[in-house]
């Protein structure tokens, strides 16, 4: 069976045993997954780039500690979530990270209108970070609620919470955009 046929679970565990052309499959699949990912939390694209490559060295390191009860993009995940936050706290405050998501945000990758999808997550970037982080590893990534409070490192319960206020507040802010719109016409 072609290494790109096997399932990333399978790859890591043969990369755990040394392979290091399964290892090679698990980036070639995830950098693009990762980079659009971290781009939201990063100014510049070396930063990106050094996260990307960072969370692929840690994950190498690692790999001892993976466990395979856990889908591999998860623990990924968790580890480029864990350094991006730890690069966030070296280099900016809370505000610049916000206004970063905005200028980063790219709804293209989402199904729809670009337009509606580009100030939809515009809407999100101005929420509380974990609540944007959890809309984005839910609708962007895909990730179930299980394997986004493993890699936000929180309970399944802070996660559906995070999630629901999330909700909550866009609904909100998109009736008010909607209201706004119809008096102006």
């Amino acid at each position: 069976m072609a290494l790109h046929e096997l399932d990333s679970e399978e790859l890591a565990w043969r990369a755990r045993q040394g392979c290091q052309a399964s290892f090679t499959e698990l980036v070639y699949r995830y950098a693009p997954r990762l980079h659009a990912f971290l781009r939201r939390k990063t100014r510049h694209s070396h930063e990106v780039e050094d996260l990307v490559q960072d969370t692929f060295v840690k994950a190498y390191q690692h790999l001892d500690r993976y466990d395979s009860s856990w889908k591999f993009s998860t623990w990924l995940f968790t580890i480029a979530t864990r350094l991006a936050v730890s690069d966030h706290r070296k280099r900016q405050s809370a505000a610049s990270l916000l206004h970063r998501h905005v200028q980063a945000c790219a709804p293209e990758e989402l199904p729809g209108g670009h337009e509606q999808h580009e100030s939809l997550w515009a809407m999100a970037a101005e929420l509380p970070n974990s609540q944007h982080q959890a809309l984005w590893l839910k609708y962007a990534e895909d990730m179930s609620v299980k394997e986004i409070a493993m890699a936000m490192g929180k309970s399944q319960v802070c996660t559906k919470v995070l999630l629901y206020r999330a909700r909550v507040s866009l609904a909100k802010r998109l009736k008010e955009r909607s209201e706004a719109t119809d008096t102006d016409q």
